[in-house]
């Protein structure tokens, strides 16, 4: 609108009409436009323009566009007023369009803004103006930024399990999106906040920031920042004047820290999980123009939820509980958010049609999420029975305005999975005051009840495995309680005596009517061979898992013979599991567990479960065979008490009655004659010889036991011992009707403790002489190798299989006519004493074949 002749009334009445409706038209658009004249001084400008600027607009000329703040989007370099688009039109007649650009307006407001200009000419395209329209793209810029920053922070906090190093992330991130400052604390282990990040956006600030690490907020004063960590409230201060500053402060020091950083506006939110707080998020601007909004504190509060979260899983090492909440905020960033959350999260509008699924959601309905928008409850769940209630508790929820939390559901199985537990939650969505529709929150529960399920199990089999100390009631109870969970059958096998072989101790199924089939073919326990499945588990000590028992497999580990075979097909296992059932790193036995169900196939998790389970019958049954053998060493111990009792009797008696005899004749005044003196002198030293015997093997148990047997090693002769100790015993020998027949003509020296080592050859030849009476006994010293081996055999009634493996150990006797004669010690204490010289003492007999005892010492 130029120069307009002032003479020509109509004529200017016209204009000022025509400029009136441009100004009514132009009041109606809700984008700023301006509109300037050949000179680029203002013409006409509506107020969503001097909204965007900030207030009313200067009319001054290209000249005077340095009035004018703007910088390119991520430049601080401020424009000079050739640049402005207005300007470059004016100049060359060529439109700017879509030119995004950084205002800061009259009231220091920092806005983005899509410009566009286009010349305007007369009639002649003479350049009389130009237009300029301008977008207020600041709230989608700000949403955009605020998704990103949220997108980018949220894939910082999964990736990795450094928490602190995510968090010092996240607080660079936060430099770059959302603050000039960012500050990160924590709660120790103390109570106190502790200050784990300080990030600024410039890195000349970095250096300022890092010092603020030695003053962190404390929880115990009045302070702000101290009320948001307390009250879980989050704060916004547009502002930040030095009285401000100075309530943060913690000293003089920190005051003058916080003035050098000349901060301009800051928000802080609080880090909670639950009701409990974690730490505590601070934000701060300084770049000038810059200001906080409530929406950026909703983005805040978000950023904070996700990094308590992180805080908390990384304290406590457990999967935090409950679900997402949603915030009101716009739906690029709910989406973003839904598709972040482990939980099934979706909104229904009130026609009970689904807007938003997330991923988890769709999977627990087993539709994709393209099929549920749009689509009532009842299409996208119509196998669902209780559709009806679903539909009853979403209009509920939205006609009372009341949450309904933490319903326990169970979702029909999808094609090849199991059932799924679920936990739901219905809450209203409003938005000033209206209900738009009902959020919906799914938290599959599944591993949950399965875990339940099985401590509960577990539980139970503790108590009713504890409930017997019988070994073979342990592990029947074993065997039923895995049958009636998780297998058709169920077979228990454990190391016989001697550990040679197995026995099948228990043998269960689930259905009554294969139990007989069970009973009758499978009672046999798996040979002892390398091959075997069985017995690589007892040996290895490992877990077998077979999913899927293919028939190659059957024919090659399972068969042991026709009959074998014919069982197992009649049985048809379709998956096995063999555990061992280990105890003090010992392997007891076996638990096998079979599947005949096709569409049972135990898997690793299954594996682990009877693991477990497998320990704890192990350990019930290894304090089974520990009681047992507590009562087995009681009953030895009260025996050998009664033995060593009439063992020690008897000389004491023996040797009483002489003196006493001896003691009479002297009081009586009659002499013993010489002959009665000997034989009572001789009575009193045999009799002195078996006590001093019987108290040495009881110091040599001690000793053993204590580890405190000590050797007095040198240099021995082992085949001159042999010759001396029979010319020592050749009296002994001829009483005893023993021959002896000595092969030790070849000298044979070890370092040996050669008193020790008579004792142990005079142990093997008194038990000779007792078990052999009137048979020859053969004693025979010889090398091997570096090892020297002396040999003790008789022609006795010998010692059964059942005896051997026990002859060795303590308070062991024969039985027979000898069976009170010792406390059963001796040859326990010569293996002993034989083991102490790095050797061995065996046995090798059968019976009526006479016993052969070999002595192997070692020459070094």
């Amino acid at each position: 609108m130029s120069d307009i002749n002032q003479t020509a009334a109509p004529e200017v009445a016209a204009l000022l009409a025509e400029r009136e409706h441009l100004r009514a038209l132009l009041g109606m658009i809700p984008v700023g436009v301006f509109i300037v004249d050949a000179r680029g001084q203002l013409v006409e400008a509506n107020p969503a323009a001097e909204a965007i600027l900030g207030g009313p607009l200067p009319r001054v000329g290209l000249e005077g566009y340095g009035v004018y703040e703007g910088y390119w989007p991520g430049s601080s370099r401020r424009l000079e007023p050739h640049e402005w688009a207005l300007a470059r039109t004016l100049r060359d007649g060529q439109p700017v369009v879509n030119e995004e650009l950084e205002l800061v307006g009259f009231d220091g407001v920092r806005r983005t803004v899509l410009h566009s200009t286009t010349a305007l000419r007369d009639a002649r395209g003479t350049l009389v103006g130009a237009v300029a329209v301008k977008v207020d793209l600041t709230t989608r810029r700000q949403a955009e930024h605020a998704e990103a920053f949220l997108t980018e922070a949220t894939r910082l906090l999964v990736e990795s399990l450094d928490w602190e190093g995510t968090l010092q992330a996240v607080a660079r991130l936060a430099t770059r999106q959302l603050a000039d400052l960012c500050l990160i604390d924590v709660v120790g282990d103390d109570g106190a906040l502790h200050r784990l990040a300080a990030t600024a956006r410039e890195p000349s600030r970095q250096a300022l920031l890092s010092e603020l690490m030695r003053f962190p907020p404390r929880v115990d004063d009045a302070s702000l920042l101290a009320k948001v960590f307390t009250e879980g409230r989050s704060l916004l201060l547009p502002e930040l004047p030095r009285e401000v500053l100075a309530t943060f402060a913690r000293s003089p020091e920190h005051l003058r820290l916080m003035e050098e950083l000349q901060p301009s506006a800051c928000m802080a939110v609080p880090l909670s999980v639950g009701g409990r707080r974690v730490g505590l998020l601070n934000f701060i601007l300084t770049t000038p123009g810059r200001h906080y909004t409530p929406r950026e504190v909703g983005y805040a509060e978000e950023l904070a939820r996700r990094v308590a979260f992180v805080v908390e899983h990384a304290r406590l090492y457990h999967e935090a509980q409950g679900a997402l909440r949603a915030r009101d905020t716009s739906l690029a960033l709910l989406e973003a958010f839904l598709a972040a959350s482990p939980v099934g999260m979706g909104f229904v509008d009130r026609e009970l049609r689904y807007v938003l699924v997330n991923p988890v959601l769709a999977t627990l309905n087993g539709k994709p999420r393209e099929e549920h928008v749009g689509r009532h409850v009842r299409e996208v769940l119509p196998e669902l029975e209780a559709a009806r209630h679903v539909e009853a508790l979403l209009r509920g929820v939205m006609e009372s305005g009341e949450p309904t939390l933490n319903l326990e559901a169970t979702l029909p199985a999808h094609p090849g999975q199991a059932p799924l537990h679920v936990r739901t939650s219905f809450f209203p969505v409003k938005v000033e005051g209206e209900t738009l529709g009902t959020g919906v929150v799914v938290l599959d529960t599944t591993e949950q009840t399965r875990v339940e399920e099985a401590l509960r199990f577990l539980a139970d089999a503790t108590t009713r495995l504890s409930t017997s100390l019988d070994m073979r009631v342990t592990l029947e109870s074993t065997a039923r309680l895995v049958a009636e969970r998780m297998a058709d059958f169920c077979l228990v096998d454990v190391r016989a005596e001697g550990n040679q072989h197995l026995e099948r101790v228990a043998a269960v199924a689930r259905r009554p009517g294969t139990q007989p089939r069970l009973e009758e073919q499978l009672l046999a326990a798996p040979p002892s061979r390398s091959d075997s499945p069985v017995w690589q588990v007892l040996e290895s000590g490992r877990a077998m898992l077979v999913s899927e028992v293919s028939e190659e497999l059957m024919e090659e580990n399972a068969s042991v013979d026709d009959a074998h075979r014919e069982a197992l097909e009649q049985l048809r296992p379709r998956s096995v599991m063999m555990v061992p059932l280990i105890a003090r790193e010992r392997s007891l036995g076996v638990l096998t567990l079979v599947s005949q169900d096709p569409a049972r196939r135990y898997t690793e998790r299954d594996l682990a479960f009877v693991e477990d389970l497998a320990w704890r019958a192990a350990l019930a049954v290894d304090n089974a065979r520990l009681f047992q053998q507590a009562e087995q060493a009681v009953s030895a111990r009260d025996e050998f008490v009664a033995i060593a009792t009439h063992e020690l009797r008897t000389p004491l008696s023996a040797l009483s009655l002489q003196l006493m005899s001896l003691q009479r004749a002297v009081d009586s005044g009659r002499a013993p004659t010489e002959e009665r003196l000997r034989h009572s002198l001789e009575t009193a030293r045999r009799q002195t010889e078996r006590l001093e015997q019987l108290v040495s093997h009881l110091l040599d148990v001690s000793r053993i036991s204590t580890g405190h047997l000590e050797l007095e090693l040198e240099e021995v002769d082992l085949a001159l011992v042999v010759r001396r100790l029979v010319v020592r015993f050749e009296e002994k020998l001829a009483e005893a009707g023993c021959t002896p027949v000595v092969l030790a003509d070849t000298p044979l020296v070890a370092k040996v403790d050669r008193l020790r080592v008579e004792q142990v050859l005079m142990n093997l030849l008194s038990n000779a002489m007792k078990y052999a009476s009137g048979q020859p006994v053969e004693l025979s010293v010889a090398r091997e190798q570096d090892m020297a081996v002396l040999e003790v055999r008789d022609r006795g009634p010998g010692i059964s299989p059942e005896a051997q493996a026990r002859v060795f150990e303590r308070y062991q006797r024969a039985s027979g006519k000898h069976s009170r004669e010792s406390l059963g010690l001796g040859l326990y204490v010569a293996r002993q004493i034989a083991r102490a010289h790095g050797g061995e003492l065996s046995v090798e007999s059968a019976p009526g074949q006479g016993a052969l005892f070999r002595l192997r010492l070692p020459l070094g």
